[in-house]
Order: C-alpha cells, then structure tokens, then sequence
C-alpha cells in the first residue's frame, strides 16, 4: 500500500482529538486488503499509542525544538520513525525513515518544507546515535525511571506504587504494554458447546482455554467478527475479567435483573444466557445510540428477556424491586490499557474524582430498588481506591441494611483462579492474572433493625 504511514499517522492524530483507538483502529483495517499490511499498521498504531513517552524521550534528547513547538503532523511523524527504529527490527533503518518523512511531507501544506527536512534530520540522527540513548537512572530516580521504561503518566506511576509497591506497579505497567488478546465467549442460547467448537474448527481457529469454563483465547484470527461462529451468534468478543462479573453476581433463572449500564450489552446478554433467557432483565443506558448496539448485539445473540430503556442511571426511578442489580459502572479505565492504551494519556486526578462522583450518586440512586435478600455487583474496569474500596466503604458505612459478601467462595466456584485474597471484595491485577484489570464488590440487602 502506498505509504501506509500517511494512513497510520492520519489515525494517530485522531486518537489525539478523542477517537477511540480500538474502533477506529478496525475501520481502518476494513479498507486494507493486504494481511501484511493491516498486521504492520496495527503493530506501528498500538505501538506508538503504548510508548508515547518513551518515543518523545528520545525526540527530546535529539531535537532542538522543544516538542511543545512542532507541528503536530511532524511530531507524530517523528513517534512513528523512532517506534521503527527502537522497536522493528525487521524494518530497514532507511525505509523507517523515508516512509516517515514522506507521510508528514503529505499531510503538511507545501509551504512547509522546512518542517520536512526538520523531520528528516531529526530521524537520521537519531539513527546514528541509537545506542547514546539512556533511561533515567533507576538508582536515582526509579519513578522516573519506571515512567519513561514503560511510557505511563508519572502521576500514574506513583499512584500504583502507593497502592501496590515497586514490584507490584512494575507488574502492572509491563502487562499493561502488552498486546491485548482476543477471547471468544461460548454463547449457549444459539449453539451447544460442541456446535461452538465445531465451528471454530470449520474458521481453522486455534484457542486456548482460560480460567473461565466458556471463555477461549483465540492464539491468530485475522478479523474476528467475520468468522463462522461469530456471525451465528454463538461467540461474543469479551475479556475474561469482564465476564466474571455476570458469572459472581450468579443470576438464577425466572429473576428480575437490573442492568444499570448496559452498553454495548456484553454483561447483558451474558446474564440473559444464564438465565437462560427466562426471568426479565431491565437494561439501562444514557445513550440511544449506545442502546441501539445494545439491540443490535442481543439480536445477534438471540436473547429474548432483555428490556432496553434509556435513562440516567443516577437518576432512574422504577418502583420494581429485583432480585439482582448489575453495577458495572463508568470509570476511569485504568485497567484496560492493553486493549485501549490512549487510556494512560487521556486520564487525570479530575477525571478520577468526577468518576467516583458518578459512581456514588448511581449507586446510591439504586440501592433501594433490590428486595431483601437481593444482591448488587458493583464492578469497575479501573485501578483507583477511590472509585473502589473507598466507594464500597462509604456505601456500607451509609447504608445499615446492606452488607459486604465474601466474593471468594463464588469465584472458586465460577473461575479456575487460584488468588490468595484476604478481601471480601476482589481486585484482579494485570499481570497478576492474565487478563484486564478489574474490581468486584458484591452487596447484600439484610433486613433493617
């Protein structure tokens, strides 16, 4: 394809501006025929996005213009010369640096040829003078150090030691960089389990089973949602810590089910097929357009007991008492950076703060609406403890007649994982298992004194 990286630096600029990587990442990919060249484009794309601070660490330590005074196209231009430099072995030097210069000699008006020698001078002497490049001394500064290794915020970086120590947030931040896999979902309302495994060998699909029962690794698919057994309905595309929440908050056939953010229906249709499409499930979303994928997925998958409605979850008035509430709540998303790793960069404390708002205010919007005896999950894709432990303190202290269930007899039950937990909540680490991270509270509605 005539330079791709005109294409991938078109992209990035996106992703600056507030694109979601992962979807435009698979729009992009649509319109490439070439296998060779839709693996390079997401391999240069994820790449950059993922070692953002590394790659203008070393811009910085070449280039006499400060990065704050480029052009935006040159020094996006320049990340995905270095990415190819540092990272592609298999990428001679000199295409590296002519297939760069040539996507920013493109995007730039004519009048600005300076800028393109700039950036060409820059690449070259970068190319010289890979091996003078350095980290931060890890002896003497090792949050700096571990923020420019694996390219986090270094807000970020001391956050997680505080939380989690030096050994921990290394962790972290190395499966965070990681690439993230896809994993089929077995869904058993359109085709039995051997149906499913049938059909993986018809698309000549290699898998590897995870640490829940209907979950499946996929080891290489070119385009997962145009296989066989996604088109039947009988696979979902979703990550295994995010299935373990339908499965810990353990829906029963013929029970009413309050699903307080739904899109894009994942947990939804996933707590339909352990209900096995019996019982009435209420599923709200703020966002119609959100909602109408929602639709859109659950039809796929042949669920039947869903009720859509549009609504604010922290101000949604229903006068039905049900026997489970799913909270898998908005967040700051701190957990998933392997799958979208514009994450680290779009993040700050407001944002943390405002989620935790959110969180509290749909929480405590809801709580009266489970029946005795009911139970809540209250479940974030993120790593904060305010949005977690601190948020499922307060609620408790609040709120007498609920209590805090020990989630550890359930996950034996539902997962293979094998956690040394002292909490009756659950906290999965990335790197600690092989999966996003996530947290799990489940609550109880006791009788009031």
């Amino acid at each position: 394809m005539k330079n791709l990286r005109f294409k991938i630096l078109k992209a990035l600029l996106r992703v600056e501006k507030g694109s979601y990587s992962n979807l435009l990442l698979s729009s992009k990919l649509e319109n490439i025929n070439d296998q060779r060249d839709k693996n390079l484009f997401t391999e240069i794309f994820y790449g950059v996005l993922r070692n953002k601070l590394y790659l203008d660490y070393i811009i910085e330590h070449f280039s006499k213009t400060s990065l704050q005074e480029m052009d935006e196209e040159v020094l996006m231009g320049l990340r995905i010369g270095v990415y190819q430099l540092f990272f592609l072995d298999k990428i001679p030097a000199r295409a590296a640096i002519y297939e760069s210069v040539e996507a920013v000699k493109i995007l730039l008006p004519a009048g600005k040829k300076g800028a393109v020698s700039f950036t060409n001078g820059v690449l070259r002497n970068i190319n010289r003078k890979q091996d003078s490049v350095k980290l931060p001394s890890q002896k003497n500064d090792i949050q700096k150090f571990l923020s420019i290794k694996y390219s986090y915020p270094l807000w970020l970086v001391r956050r997680f030691i505080k939380y989690y120590g030096l050994t921990k947030t290394e962790m972290i931040l190395k499966a965070g960089n990681k690439r993230a896999e896809v994993i089929y979902r077995h869904n058993s309302l359109k085709k039995s389990r051997e149906e499913f495994i049938s059909l993986l060998a018809e698309d000549q699909i290699k898998y590897k089973k995870t640490f829940l029962d209907s979950f499946y690794r996929l080891k290489a698919v070119n385009n997962p949602v145009k296989t066989k057994v996604f088109k039947s309905g009988a696979a979902y595309i979703q990550g295994t810590s995010a299935g373990l929440a339908s499965l810990l908050l353990d829906p029963k056939e013929d029970m009413d089910v309050l699903d307080l953010a739904a899109a894009p229906g994942g947990k939804t249709s996933h707590l339909a097929e352990l209900m096995n499409n019996s019982g009435r499930i209420t599923a709200l979303d703020i966002s119609q357009s959100r909602l109408n994928l929602v639709k859109e997925n659950l039809l796929r998958l042949g669920v039947k007991n869903v009720t859509l409605k549009k609504a604010d979850a922290a101000e949604y008035e229903d006068m039905k008492k049900y026997d489970r509430i799913l909270a898998d709540l908005p967040c700051s998303g701190l957990g998933l950076t392997a799958s979208k790793p514009e994450i680290k960069w779009d993040k700050t404390e407001a944002v943390i703060k405002k989620m935790a708002e959110l969180q509290y205010d749909i929480l405590n919007n809801n709580l009266d609406k489970l029946k005795t005896g009911g139970q809540l999950l209250y479940s974030t894709c993120t790593l904060t403890q305010e949005e977690n432990q601190d948020l499922i303190k307060r609620i408790l202290s609040e709120n007498k007649n609920f209590e805090l269930i020990d989630i550890n007899k359930k996950l034996n039950k539902v997962s293979s994982l094998n956690l040394e937990n002292n909490n009756k909540y659950l906290e999965l680490l990335p790197g600690e298992v092989d999966s996003e991270g996530f947290f799990y509270a489940l609550l109880k509605k006791v009788e009031s004194d």
